[in-house]
């Protein structure tokens, strides 16, 4: 049985900190539901990122290695049709390219970072399983605040909020939270984590 397959779009380029080189490329539902567009963070390293933006805003650069690598593909008759972020684990992603040949589609592995540098500068549409998706997303809602799965943030934020919870008298919430604290057991307190 195959999945269905959810179409993202780069949407917009976030800064973690200012002191951070590394950007977050948000990948958003290119057709999002009314229950709040769903959304994906990607880390991007900062060659990548340019790349990115530069191609978002239709800036004319030199050439640089993302041509080189789209220019070199056309030579060989291969065209790029689709990436797939097929596996996200530990926060790192893992993409295939699809290219196609006389008729034949193959693919290979690809950082993401890359795949999505890639999928910017040559229209290409980028892919993920909705249930992949549906684990790992944030949700934008209408007034444009994000909502997290509570399984994405630290163990730090986890506690605050539960703090906070029972500050409000919203036990139900603070239940929750202390639920997902207790199944992380002891190891958590040292990883490093995106929010």
């Amino acid at each position: 049985m195959s999945e269905k397959k959810i179409e993202m779009i780069v949407g917009e380029m976030l800064n973690r900190k200012p002191s951070d080189l590394n950007l977050i490329a948000l990948l958003k539902e290119k057709n999002g539901g009314d229950e709040g567009l769903r959304c994906l963070p990607v880390l991007v390293g900062p060659h990548e990122a340019q790349t990115i933006i530069v191609s978002l805003f239709n800036h004319k650069i030199h050439p640089g290695i993302y041509d080189l690598y789209l220019d070199t593909l056309k030579q060989f008759d291969l065209r790029l049709v689709e990436i797939d972020i097929y596996r996200i684990s530990g926060g790192i992603f893992y993409s295939h390219l699809f290219l196609e040949h006389e008729g034949n589609t193959s693919y290979i592995s690809c950082r993401t970072a890359d795949a999505l540098a890639l999928a910017v500068r040559s229209n290409t549409p980028i892919f993920i399983e909705e249930d992949l998706l549906e684990r790992n997303c944030v949700h934008l809602q209408p007034d444009g605040a994000y909502s997290l799965p509570i399984n994405t943030a630290s163990t730090k934020v986890l506690k605050e909020a539960m703090e906070q919870a029972i500050a409000n008298e919203n036990y139900e919430f603070a239940a929750r939270l202390r639920d997902e604290l207790n199944s992380r057991g002891q190891s958590d307190e040292s990883e490093a984590d995106l929010i």
